[in-house]
């Protein structure tokens, strides 16, 4: 299998992918996770450690709710979900 080069327009599309993925400088989710573990014992959220895939993954009584790369993108969707009922 051959290396191929990026060019600049797929190194930025790459660039943007990860950074999407990564929150902002001083955003700690930790303490975000805590507040919605208390707030709504229902969902369980289960982290990458362990995980192949290394996915953030919400589940509420043995149903997937949510599947996301980043915990910050994951509690993002898991707010938009409940919000909206």
């Amino acid at each position: 299998m051959a290396l191929v080069p990026l060019t600049p327009i797929t190194a930025v599309a790459r660039y943007w992918a990860v950074m999407d993925i990564v929150p902002p400088p001083g955003e700690d989710q930790v303490p975000r996770l805590q507040a919605f573990r208390a707030e709504h014992p229902d969902i369980e959220i289960a982290g990458p450690a362990g995980s192949r895939t290394g996915m953030w993954s919400a589940y509420q009584g043995g149903t997937i709710l949510v599947v996301k790369f980043g915990l910050c993108q994951l509690l993002d969707r898991l707010d938009e979900l409940l919000a909206s009922g």
